[in-house]
């Protein structure tokens, strides 16, 4: 009996002893690269020695001193965290451990960081606001902000400019912050319109002044391989680049999702699955890629999709490259269009010029000539946003003998360029036209073999004197002739096409190969 009691009580001491080296394991704080450079992502990861550890919080320092502390700072349970190194020499990595009130654990490491990564660029960067790298990287001087604090909008527009193959240092995050700190207004944010604008008139990319806010517009827009930046939520700014394919959601590059998580309101984040379906994630740590930085509490950048219809109720502003072209040169303004004869304005030349239409070069869609519309309703075309609605500031009709330019097309209409706006018109109300690729008289209105005056000549539907007017040119109009029948020409001018008595035309020759349309209005 004594021999089985001692055998239970050296059982019950080697049990405690187990458990006591269990309970005393090793704090491990492990990091990856094993020799990082200055600026690259730097991933901690922090394992508790002892079971119920409630928190961990970092410090980070040099032989210089103090890199980041704070004492007041919170544990957290981000156990795996990251941040990135701004010199090279030798950090010193402190994880504070607690397990409970006044029971914690210190462990340290050094990290030696000895050269620089390459800057970050290309059309697959994604750059984390952040992350700590950008705290001392200006932006407003005069009022005192990062683009760490402030620079959504600009980390927003690097990484638009970037996916579209603009690149050199220029289009850097910090080159832009400088460049365009004058964008930022004190209690309001970045002016977004503005800094598009000024932004599209240096980089060669455009934009316009109505926000896209219909699901119909915007799934056109990126189908086409147009971007936005858009608010996102309220005070933060990210880029959309894309359309799933079942046409519901929307691609989003967010270089502060924090920001988005913590202030979207009835909507979701979603991550693609491998079968191409998508789920709802409750936090950005559930997308893939993602890192929390410890010197600011924030998550880094990710990318992922949010409903359509979201988007659209948020408006959002476009980034476009060039519709068409001229001779290589993008078109950035389209006076009016013309199966024969357009008037537009190319990048780099502050008027518009009249080009033979079948000149320029459709840069979107695969194809290879700009596509037209003529509109042929009785009364015209209404034109429209997606919703049905009709466009801010454009009441009337888009009259009868009218031609467009067709940007997108569904089954019931036409997606269109309008008064500096966009738009929809039924395709009841309209033809499709092709290009003429065939050479054509020119001419000139002219009233009593006069081309110069102001008294304005009737352009009319049908090649009758007592046909219905659908417009009128002033004398010295450059037309465009296509067909004659008895008395009247057929003609095209300042993007309208109707007939004309002969008396109110002056021919400059035979048939020609329009060489001379780039004369007049």
């Amino acid at each position: 009996m004594k021999r089985f009691t001692k055998f239970i009580l050296c059982l019950a001491m080697l049990v405690l002893l187990l458990l006591g080296a269990s309970a005393s394991a090793e704090t491990t704080v492990t990091f990856s690269p094993e020799n990082p450079k200055m600026g690259e992502y730097v991933d901690v990861t922090v394992t508790p020695g002892r079971e119920g550890a409630v928190g961990v919080r970092y410090e980070l320092s040099t032989s210089q001193g103090a890199v980041f502390k704070d004492k007041d700072k919170e544990f957290t349970k981000h156990y795996t965290a990251s941040f990135r190194p701004r010199e090279e020499t030798k950090y010193t990595l402190t994880a504070i451990i607690s397990y409970g009130k006044k029971d914690v654990e210190t462990v340290s490491v050094t990290i030696p960081v000895s050269g620089s990564v390459p800057v970050q660029e290309g059309p697959d960067v994604l750059y984390s606001q952040k992350d700590g790298w950008w705290h001392d990287k200006v932006y407003s001087k005069k009022h005192h902000r990062s683009l760490e604090k402030a620079g959504c909008a600009i980390f927003t527009l690097s990484h638009a400019l970037q996916h579209m193959g603009v690149t050199g240092d220029e289009v850097l995050p910090d080159k832009l912050g400088t460049k365009y700190s004058g964008m930022y207004i004190e209690g309001r944010g970045t002016d977004n319109e503005r800094l598009l604008m000024t932004a599209g008139e240096h980089f060669g990319f455009q934009t316009h002044h109505d926000l896209v806010e219909s699901e119909k517009e915007l799934a056109l827009w990126l189908k086409r391989g147009d971007r936005f930046s858009f608010m996102i939520v309220i005070g933060h700014i990210a880029l959309a680049d894309g359309l799933s394919e079942d046409g519901t959601k929307v691609h989003v590059v967010d270089s502060a999702p924090g920001a988005t998580a913590e202030r979207i309101k009835k909507a979701s984040m979603y991550i693609q699955k491998d079968d191409g379906t998508f789920t709802a994630v409750a936090s950005p740590e559930e997308i893939p890629g993602c890192r929390w930085f410890f010197e600011t509490g924030e998550y880094g950048g990710l990318e992922y999709w949010l409903d359509l219809s979201y988007c659209a109720k948020q408006g959002m502003r476009p980034l476009r490259n060039s519709w068409m072209t001229l001779d290589g040169q993008s078109v950035t303004d389209m006076e009016y269009a013309g199966a024969l004869v357009s008037k537009v304005t190319v990048a780099g030349s502050e008027e518009a010029q009249r080009v033979n239409t079948r000149d320029l070069q459709w840069t979107t869609d695969g194809a290879d000539a700009p596509q037209l519309a003529l509109i042929t309703g009785k009364k015209g075309a209404s034109f429209t946003d997606g919703n049905g609605k009709k466009k801010d500031g454009i009441s009337k009709p888009i009259p009868y003998g009218t031609m467009v330019f067709v940007i997108g097309m569904t089954d019931k209409q036409f997606y269109i360029p309008w008064k500096d706006s966009y738009g929809f018109i039924s395709r009841e109300s309209a033809e499709l036209l092709p290009v003429s690729q065939d050479s054509f008289r020119t001419g000139l209105i002219s009233l009593n073999g006069k081309t110069a005056g102001t008294s304005p000549i009737t352009v009319r539907k049908e090649p009758s004197a007592k046909a219905k007017s659908i417009g009128e040119w002033k004398p010295g109009t450059p037309v465009a002739v296509l067909y004659d029948k008895g008395e009247f020409y057929f003609v095209e001018g300042k993007g309208l096409r109707g007939w004309l008595h002969q008396k109110y035309l002056k021919l400059e020759g035979e048939e020609n190969d329009g060489q001379k349309v780039d004369e007049g209005e």
